[in-house]
């Protein structure tokens, strides 16, 4: 089956929506698919079978910044889809502009899938408006789609009106994994993890931040190291024990992270569909302490970690606290959560992606 999977947002840029499409596209090319994938793309390189178009432009939406092809010339997009005969043609967040409409009407011959990833608690009328406009136009035009999660599946449940299989997220589990460099050994402080684009406020990093500075007024002493593009201002940089190391774009190398911290942290305040970095935790066998929003509840066991209000930086530094004191717990916590994210490794998951793919393609072509 030849395949084109369309990214909406830079390929620069760290984002869950990108490296679930490349592990997807990994995935079915190592099962012998011809797959391709194609996004925004403002500098550098691309990985192989992955190509840029520019004209990107920033707009800030749900919480995050979102780099777009707003600009990209149609005619570039055209002559990449008259050069190649897709079967499928694979659309991510398929109502951002500019890039996937092109690939919808350049690509008249393939059969088209979606997989719906956003998820908000609150939508502006504007943006519900638009949502509604964009769909009536596009959706007649897919052949079949996907959400990542029942949140994700709900969001756009008004819309979308034909089946809608729940896919989720997935974790390479043999990059993601408790084993070898494991350097834990329960002495000295309890060591924390946050991971994220903590730029943009709804990842909550401020909260964490503010916890750590309970933590040390009350005497408990642990270490947060900060893992995520973003540049701290002095305030954020005199938190005691608190190291930010900026972007980190290797898997492996983030994988190490995981491995060196105690607990993983993820105090996100809202508009997340799925904890992909809850994910990463899981599966390097971390317990894990979360806000209790409807994204993170679809992918924690309770029994591997800790939910607490979002945006509560004083119940966030009481969990933190518990569970530095109950050390015994890490490891059965932790074995749980790898055992849980092992259901989610991405050749388990990928193959029901290209069922869809066929389901499409049989509409298509009957």
């Amino acid at each position: 089956m030849r395949i084109c999977i369309v990214v909406p947002y830079d390929l620069t840029e760290e984002g869950g929506v990108k490296r679930h499409a490349l592990h997807v596209m990994n995935a079915l090319r190592r099962a012998g698919d011809e797959v391709e994938m194609i996004g925004p793309l403002r500098r550098g390189p691309t990985p192989s079978h992955v190509h840029g178009f520019g004209g990107v432009v920033n707009v800030p939406a749900n919480g995050s910044a979102n780099h777009m092809a707003l600009l990209v010339p149609p005619w570039s997009v055209r002559r990449f889809f008259r050069e190649r005969q897709f079967d499928v043609v694979h659309l991510h967040e398929p109502m951002v502009p500019m890039l996937g409409y092109y690939a919808l009407g350049f690509s008249p011959a393939a059969a088209h899938v979606a997989t719906f990833h956003m998820y908000a608690e609150a939508e502006p009328a504007a943006s519900r408006a638009a949502r509604a406009a964009l769909a009536r136009l596009m959706f007649p035009h897919l052949d079949a789609a996907i959400a990542v999660s029942p949140t994700a599946a709900e969001f756009v449940a008004p819309l979308w009106r034909r089946p809608l299989p729940v896919i989720p997220n997935g974790v390479p589990t043999d990059i993601f994994h408790a084993n070898g460099s494991d350097a834990r050994d329960g002495s000295g402080r309890p060591r924390l993890l946050f991971v994220g684009n903590w730029r943009d406020s709804r990842k909550g990093l401020p909260i964490l931040l503010e916890a750590c500075r309970r933590l040390g007024t009350q005497g408990v002493d642990v270490s947060l190291d900060v893992i995520g593009e973003g540049v701290p201002d002095p305030e954020q940089l005199e938190v005691p024990g608190v190291t930010f190391h900026g972007s980190i774009s290797s898997e492996t190398v983030l994988a190490d992270w995981y491995r060196k911290c105690d607990m993983f942290i993820a105090p996100a305040t809202g508009q997340e569909s799925f904890g992909i970095v809850l994910l990463e935790a899981m599966a390097s066998g971390r317990p894990v302490i979360c806000s209790d929003i409807r994204g993170f509840r679809d992918v924690l066991d309770p029994e591997g970690g800790e939910f607490v209000p979002a945006g509560d930086a004083e119940e966030l530094a009481q969990a933190i606290a518990t569970l530095s004191r109950t050390r015994d717990a890490w490891r059965p916590m932790g074995a749980r959560n790898r055992a849980r994210a092992e259901t989610y490794d991405w050749d388990r998951i990928a193959p029901r992606v290209r069922e869809v793919y066929s389901e499409a393609l049989a509409l298509k072509r009957p």
